[in-house]
């Protein structure tokens, strides 16, 4: 982890001064698997130290085409166009992104992204197509207070599949692009009802003549379209992600002698987790006042949508 730190580090502080737009691939061990990839798009007008949004880009199910690489690809020329930052994390070799596995990793990678860049943590929307479009309903709405607002792409789903979750939408917008070939009655419709039964400020695009497919004529412009009502719409206010606008310091300090004991800067009985450089929890529970009997090392403590990274002396 080190390594991967220093790597992007690298990246970072080229992105910061390039001209460039820059995609950066890569993996890291997590949870039961060796090796799981993720790539990330730093758009050319990246400036370190100045917040930027971000999209969490869920890509489609298919093997033979589409992972976190193709899907950070697919939407550079959007991310370069709005000045946006990708984190596209991979759905692992059965291609869905939705297993628990890559739900925990999505969770872990967009709070490393937090770590890693300037990102504007009232600014982050989720993005995805086709089975990424429905797991831009499912890990959003279960994540709702990360993000500002979602932008749901052709997403293969039925209403039923929020039926529990519609509710955390309210007071957030969703836009929804589909295509009018692309069982508009049974994948669109119905969503829509969903979010506005709910609370979301909503807008649409069911785009004529398209099928199943994200390769639509002027991509980028239907999509920036999106990511303007996103931005300014009746939904938008102040509070938008409050919970990331406070102190991101869950610990006061960031370098921690093995065996001491520190309250947390959390709210009461909040749950929390420790989490290994590779991305493994050895520790969790919800006390504010945590003994840190761990081994020396680099860890990444996370709660609510708070992520600090901190190494044990």
């Amino acid at each position: 982890m080190h390594q991967l730190i220093s790597s992007l580090a690298m990246a970072f502080s080229f992105s910061a001064i390039s001209l460039a737009q820059t995609q950066i691939n890569n993996s890291i061990p997590f949870q039961t698997e060796d090796s799981k990839d993720y790539s990330l798009v730093i758009p050319s007008s990246y400036i370190e130290g100045e917040a930027t949004a971000a999209f969490l880009a869920l890509h489609p199910w298919n093997t033979s085409k589409w992972n976190g690489e193709t899907w950070c690809e697919e939407l550079s020329g959007f991310a370069e166009a709005n000045n946006v930052i990708l984190v596209c994390p991979d759905g692992g070799a059965d291609g869905k992104i939705d297993d628990p596995i890559d739900t925990a990793f999505t969770t872990f990678i967009l709070d490393s992204a937090f770590q890693w860049y300037d990102i504007d943590p009232a600014k982050l929307y989720a993005i995805g197509f086709s089975w990424g479009g429905k797991t831009t309903y499912t890990y959003g709405l279960n994540h709702m207070d990360k993000f500002a607002g979602l932008l749901p792409i052709g997403a293969a789903i039925n209403a039923g599949d929020v039926d529990d979750i519609s509710q955390n939408i309210d007071g957030k917008p969703v836009y929804i692009v589909h295509g009018s070939l692309d069982m508009p009655d049974s994948r669109f419709y119905p969503l829509i009802d969903a979010m506005e039964s709910n609370g979301a400020c909503i807008e649409t695009n069911l785009l004529p003549g398209v099928g199943h497919t994200i390769e639509f004529d002027n991509q980028v412009a239907i999509l920036t379209a999106a990511y303007d009502y996103l931005k300014d719409n009746a939904c938008t206010t102040t509070s938008t992600n409050s919970v990331f606008q406070e102190s991101r310091d869950i610990l006061p300090y960031n370098s921690i002698e093995s065996g001491v004991t520190i309250n947390l800067i959390s709210e009461r009985r909040e749950p929390w987790s420790i989490l290994t450089k590779d991305g493994k929890v050895v520790k969790q529970g919800n006390s504010q006042s945590v003994i840190f009997d761990l081994p020396a090392g680099l860890y990444i403590l996370h709660t609510g949508n708070r992520s600090q990274k901190f190494t044990i002396q």
